[in-house]
C-alpha cells in the first residue's frame, strides 16, 4: 500500500490541478502522504478486536439505532414501539471495514479555519439546507479506548458553498457578508463513550473541491467563561465527505440547486482520493430520518486519533463579538491571491521527519 500511495501522490503532484480556488494543495498532499507512510500509524481498524470484545461496538450500535429511532419518532415518522434493530453480531463482524466509516486520515485545515468558536451542538444559526444530526465517536488508537473530554471542532460551508467568518475571493461572491456570522461552526466535548454530536448541514460545493466538512480534535483545552476554549493540543485535522450518489440527490434540493459554482465530484477531488488511501474511509454513514432529504438526516462516523500526536494547523481569523477578525501573521492571510501558504511547491527531496507532525 505504501508504494501504491507514493505513486498516487506523485501523480497528483505532477498533475498541477490540485487546488482550492486560487491556490494549490501540494503541501496538503505531502502532509497526507507522510502520515500514510509513518511506521507507527494506526487506525480504528487496528483496534477492532479490542473494541468488539469490550462491548463498545455493540453499545455504540445500539445507542445510534436508538438515537435514529428517537429522531424519527420526534419528527412523526415512527411510533415509539416501532424500532427495528439490526443484528448486532453482523455489525461487529463488519466493524473496521469501509462500511463502518472508520478513519484516521490527517488532512488540511484549509484557508478558512476560524478560532474562538463557541461550544454548542446546534450550528445552524438560521442556515437552510439538508439538516444533519451528526454523531462522531473518537477512539484512541494507542489504547483502543474511547477518548473522553476532548473537544471536537466542526465547520463547513453553507448550502451554496460559502464559509462564514471569513472574507476572500472565491468564497461566494467575495463580499464581507459572511464574515459577520459564525453559522455552521462550533465545538462539542466528548462524553464517556467518546461521542460528540452536532446539528449542522450537508455542506455545499465550491470551485476546486467536493462537498466536505472540516474537523479538528483538541485535548487538554481550558473552557473559558465566554463558552470558548483556550490552550491544549491538537491531535487530529481531518475532513468528512458524503457518498457521491447521495450527494447528487442533495444537490437537487433547495437551496443547493441555486449554487452556480462549478462542481467537483468525489472522484475528481484530489484530497478525497488521498483520504481514501491506506484503508481509511472519511465518508459519513447517512440515514434518512423521514422519506426525503428535506425531512432531515442522521450521520455517523468514527475517528481514530493518537492523543499524543501534535498537529499545528493555522487559523486565518478569530471569532469575536464583531465577527471574524484576522489572526496576525497567519500564513493564510491574503488567500487565495498572496499568502505564505499560496502556491506551495514541494522540496526536491522529501524529508518525512519534517512533514510528519506527531
Amino acid at each position: 500500500m505504501v508504494h501504491f500511495s507514493q505513486a498516487f501522490a506523485a501523480a497528483l503532484l505532477a498533475s498541477g490541478v490540485v487546488a482550492h480556488p486560487g491556490g494549490n494543495t501540494n503541501k496538503e498532499i505531502l502532509r497526507r502522504q507522510a502520515h500514510l507512510d509513518h511506521p507507527e500509524r494506526r487506525s480504528v481498524q487496528s483496534c477492532k478486536r479490542d473494541l468488539v470484545e469490550s462491548g463498545w461496538v455493540r453499545e455504540q450500535h445500539l445507542r445510534r439505532e436508538a438515537r435514529l429511532h428517537e429522531l424519527r419518532v420526534a419528527a412523526g415518522f415512527a411510533k415509539p414501539e416501532d424500532i427495528v434493530r439490526r443484528d448486532v453480531g453482523e455489525v461487529e463482524d463488519e466493524y473496521g471495514v469501509s462500511a463502518a466509516c472508520t478513519l484516521d486520515p490527517e488532512a488540511t485545515e484549509g484557508p478558512y479555519w476560524v478560532i474562538g468558536e463557541l461550544i454548542r451542538q446546534d450550528l445552524l444559526t438560521g442556515e437552510k439546507g439538508a439538516v444533519t444530526h451528526l454523531d462522531i465517536n473518537v477512539v484512541d488508537t494507542s489504547t483502543c479506548k474511547p477518548v473522553t473530554d476532548a473537544y471536537v471542532e466542526m465547520w463547513g460551508t453553507n448550502s451554496t458553498g460559502v464559509y462564514t467568518g471569513v472574507q476572500a475571493r472565491g468564497n461566494g461572491d467575495g463580499s464581507a457578508t459572511a464574515i459577520a456570522t459564525n453559522a455552521l461552526r462550533g465545538l462539542q466535548k466528548t462524553g464517556t463513550n467518546g461521542t460528540a454530536t452536532f446539528i449542522t448541514l450537508i455542506p455545499g460545493h465550491y470551485v476546486g473541491r467536493t462537498n466536505h466538512l472540516h474537523t479538528i480534535i483538541h485535548h487538554g483545552a481550558t473552557l473559558l467563561p465566554n463558552n470558548t476554549i483556550q490552550g491544549g493540543t491538537i491531535s487530529h485535522v481531518g475532513q468528512f465527505y458524503v457518498e457521491q450518489t447521495f450527494l447528487g440527490q442533495v444537490e437537487k434540493t433547495a437551496p443547493y440547486n441555486t449554487n452556480k459554482q462549478a462542481q467537483t465530484t468525489n472522484a475528481q477531488d484530489m484530497l478525497f482520493n488521498m483520504g481514501k488511501q491506506g484503508g481509511d474511509d472519511p465518508v459519513l454513514k447517512i440515514s434518512l430520518i423521514g422519506s426525503t432529504i428535506e425531512d432531515g438526516l442522521y450521520a455517523t462516523i468514527d475517528v481514530g486519533v493518537n492523543p499524543k500526536a501534535r498537529q499545528n494547523p493555522q487559523p486565518v481569523n478569530m471569532w469575536t463579538a464583531q465577527g471574524g477578525k484576522p489572526v496576525p501573521n497567519s500564513p493564510w492571510t491574503g488567500y487565495p491571491d498572496s499568502c505564505r501558504y499560496c502556491g506551495f511547491r514541494p522540496p526536491r527531496k522529501e524529508k518525512k521527519e519534517v512533514l510528519y507532525e506527531a
